[in-house]
């Protein structure tokens, strides 16, 4: 039997609102082996992004632990969770570019940060460029791109620090189909190139179908099943899973109407 690489035993988050207390989590585990492209799915307020942040200790939870490579994160000091998380890459629904530096400065900023050289940072800016496609696209500002085009940005800068994981936040909920595909053949490549252990959170099925192995559905804080991407979509047991596929179904229809 493998061993995983992330694993969250029994986490507990719960926020304060005006209404009262909100569990966001109850006591949800889960076990990501290493190199997979792991999914999390569910509707909004299922606790997918308080998941997702509570990985690298962004969210603290309120109980339970997080292990990755068999260290547990809760036990680090500042510093050690502070170069732990460099090596854990975070791509967001809204981009988060830096609006007044151009794109190869964005690229840049993380390995600034440490302390690379110039040239150094310059050069492995412009090779993760490549990467993404956008070499041409150096010299533009964040307003000058597409949507797909920023988030290919985020990408680079996300890899500028060499990660061996990659947590994706509804990565391309702001994009259109079209380009959420070119964005998820890009991770693809990514992850069979680089052999990063991917986590993608989204409420879309079909982003959990064109490139995820396994899946959890969360719903109300809890995970209701989970297993391989094949399964649950040809046999979903719980009813958040079928509710998930019949909006899937449904906007298929749609699309083809």
């Amino acid at each position: 039997m493998e061993t995983a690489y992330i694993e969250v035993r029994n986490l507990t988050k719960t926020y304060s609102a005006k209404n009262g207390n909100v569990e966001a989590l109850k006591s949800v585990s889960l076990s990501v082996l290493k190199n997979d492209i792991f999914g999390v799915i569910g509707l909004s307020g299922a606790g997918k992004s308080t998941l997702v942040r509570c990985l690298n200790l962004l969210e603290r939870p309120d109980s339970g632990e997080v292990f990755i490579g068999g260290q547990n994160l809760l036990t680090l000091g500042r510093e050690q969770l502070r170069l732990r998380r460099q090596k854990i890459g975070m791509i967001f629904q809204h981009f988060n570019l830096l609006e007044q530096q151009n794109v190869l400065a964005n690229v840049c900023f993380p390995m600034e940060i440490r302390g690379v050289p110039v040239r150094q940072r310059k050069e492995k800016a412009m090779e993760l460029l490549k990467k993404v496609g956008l070499e041409d696209k150096a010299g533009a500002y964040p307003s000058q791109l597409s949507g797909g085009q920023k988030q290919r940005v985020a990408i680079a800068r996300v890899l500028a620090n060499e990660p061996d994981i990659l947590l994706c936040d509804e990565a391309t909920s702001a994009l259109d189909p079209e380009t959420t595909k070119t964005i998820l053949d890009l991770l693809k490549s990514i992850h069979d190139t680089m052999g990063i252990t991917m986590v993608i959170i989204t409420h879309e099925m079909r982003v959990i179908q064109e490139i995820c192995t396994k899946v959890a559905v969360l719903d109300q804080g809890t995970v209701q099943e989970c297993g391989s991407v094949t399964k649950i979509f040809n046999h979903p047991k719980s009813k958040a899973a079928k509710r998930l596929l019949l909006i899937r179904d449904t906007e298929e229809m749609a699309d083809v109407g």
